[in-house]
């Protein structure tokens, strides 16, 4: 048995130095690069030297794509492309959100930048994103920040003449949104909370409602600061919150909010999934499978 896991621990050191693995054993541990309140303060500072972000959708009625989990590589991109390719064509007018994993990786980023050609339009088009864990791993924070600027930001739509929906994006890709975050959301959601908008979406990559143990200590928060979030959450009428990060669907109500986890799109998991959610009045949901691969 000591034999067994002496090999099984020198394949693992092994594959976690290698050029392109997926595993940085120290970093699901403890980030090695800047950590949340790092990421949130730069991100921040870039909110600031830019312009808020309001939508004009032109009517009440339009439609959110949402995926997660791409994990793409040099050679594996077929569902992000498949999910870029639905969304570009549908009709007008709506907008797409990533929750995060979107490289499997190390230097990946310049794959998924031509997929999604989100170095042309990175936040502040139609198509928005949230980092997740392995986003970050092996310190690639800055280059994270190179593409899509922040990971902390809020944008709301509207209609040409009235608001419509609010969206918030979390930087959970460490299981964990820190001090500076949640105070930033607390003050951002009292505001925001008066003026009037039919729906308050949050999106993040890391979900609250763990299915099992299978992500580590990055499946999910610390109990306090879930205490503290769902109740923040509840309190300034918060309807959704979607996630992915378990690579498995669920749907959780909790306080009157509504936790959606969603399928991954990585293209080597079988039965995986993006979403398509009408907002209008309501919000309605529904989700299309990927095609099968031969």
């Amino acid at each position: 048995m000591k034999k067994i896991s002496y090999i099984f621990l020198v394949s693992l050191l092994f594959s976690a130095c290698s050029e392109d693995s997926t595993l940085d054993i120290a970093g699901m541990f403890s980030p090695q690069g800047e950590t949340i309140k790092a990421r949130f303060a730069q991100s921040m500072l870039y909110n600031e030297s830019r312009s808020e972000i309001h939508l004009d959708m032109a009517q009440d009625d339009y439609a959110i794509y949402v995926c997660t989990d791409s994990h793409i590589t040099r050679t594996s991109h077929r569902n992000l492309a498949y999910f870029v390719n639905q969304y570009e064509n549908a009709s007008s007018p709506k907008l797409a959100l990533h929750l995060g994993d979107l490289i499997d990786a190390q230097k990946n980023f310049p794959c998924a930048d031509s997929v999604l050609r989100l170095g042309e339009r990175a936040i502040d088009d139609t198509l928005f994103i949230t980092p997740g864990n392995h986003d970050i791993y092996f310190k690639q924070w800055p280059i994270y920040r190179d593409y899509f600027k922040t990971s902390v930001y809020w944008f709301d739509t509207n209609n040409g003449s009235k608001k419509l929906d609010l969206f918030i994006c979390l930087d959970s890709a460490e299981g964990d949104l820190g001090v500076d975050q949640t105070n930033w959301l607390k003050t951002l959601l009292e505001e925001k909370s008066k003026e009037g908008y039919r729906h308050i979406i949050v999106f993040t990559h890391t979900h609250l409602w763990k299915l099992d143990a299978s992500q580590g200590h990055t499946s999910n928060y610390a109990l306090e600061a879930t205490y503290e979030l769902t109740s923040l959450l509840s309190k300034y009428g918060v309807e959704f919150v979607w996630s992915g990060h378990q690579h498995a669907r669920q749907s959780v109500i909790f306080k009157g909010v509504q936790y959606l986890v969603l399928n991954a799109t990585k293209d080597s998991e079988k039965g995986q999934s993006y979403m398509i959610a009408d907002m209008s009045e309501s919000i309605v949901y529904h989700y299309i499978d990927y095609p099968q691969q031969p």
